[in-house]
């Protein structure tokens, strides 16, 4: 076996056996990204490990796609819209395609990750569109999970809890 089927082999390997590891990467980096204090729940948590562990059977040959393989739920927001899949898929592509980088892999594995993620994308945000237009195209690779319409409560106006800070600052 060469060094790089070896690499290549690794990568498949934390992918398929620690997909726990890279999801919690993704959600530090997701919490840290923004300016909020408490982000929203996200859209893609219940789905992010079982699919970047079929994203690592891909990655050590699987042909069929790891979207359509997927067995999770994947939530669409019709207040978030597509940008709020767009965001959450575009923090997921950064932190796998940095997990390649890190792990030693190299152009096939991080072609394999882009397609798979244009994949999930494309089919997530077209699911969202027939939750608007039940008329509009079927997603070109279907998930392989159940879709569920996520409703979401206004955000409530903080109250500040006695004792903090800027509590104790208002008071002097």
């Amino acid at each position: 076996m060469t060094e790089r089927a070896k690499r290549a082999a690794g990568v498949a390997r934390v992918f398929t056996h620690q997909p726990d590891r890279l999801a919690a990467a993704w959600r530090r980096v997701r919490c840290t990204g923004g300016n909020q204090l408490h982000p929203p729940q996200s859209l893609l948590d219940g789905l992010v490990e079982p699919f970047i562990r079929e994203l690592g059977l891909s990655l050590a040959g699987e042909k069929s796609s790891p979207w359509s393989r997927t067995r999770a739920v994947l939530r669409l927001s019709p207040d978030r819209g597509a940008r709020g899949l767009y965001d959450e898929f575009a923090v997921l592509r950064r932190c796998l395609v940095d997990a390649v980088e890190v792990l030693g892999g190299g152009d096939p594995e991080r072609a394999v990750i882009n397609r798979s993620l244009d994949e999930a994308v494309d089919s997530a945000v077209a699911l969202l569109q027939r939750l608007k237009d039940t008329g509009a195209e079927e997603p070109r690779v279907p998930f392989g999970g159940l879709v569920v319409e996520w409703f979401e409560r206004p955000s409530e106006p903080r109250v500040q809890q006695p004792g903090t800070e800027s509590a104790r600052a208002a008071l002097h």
